[in-house]
């Protein structure tokens, strides 16, 4: 068992990583982040992760920014 201030956190919450992905995306504000970024910070294979961001775009809870970065997802209530 890992025995870190993360898992802590994880287990105190008790919420699937799935449902993290929005408050994360809010906290970024108008930033936003990357989906390097959203998958370090959510632990959900990559597969998993594409899909939830692909439908949060796709129901117009996220939009899909082009940056230096690369593609940034934002919040729509930035």
């Amino acid at each position: 068992m890992e025995y870190s201030f993360k898992s802590w956190e994880r287990r105190r919450r008790k919420l699937p990583e799935s449902e993290r992905l929005l408050p994360l995306l809010r906290a970024a504000g108008a930033t936003g982040m990357t989906r390097l970024q959203v998958g370090n910070a959510i632990e959900l294979d990559r597969d998993t992760l594409d899909e939830l961001l692909g439908g949060l775009v796709g129901a117009g809870m996220l939009i899909l920014a082009r940056d230096t970065r690369g593609p940034v997802y934002r919040t729509t209530a930035v």
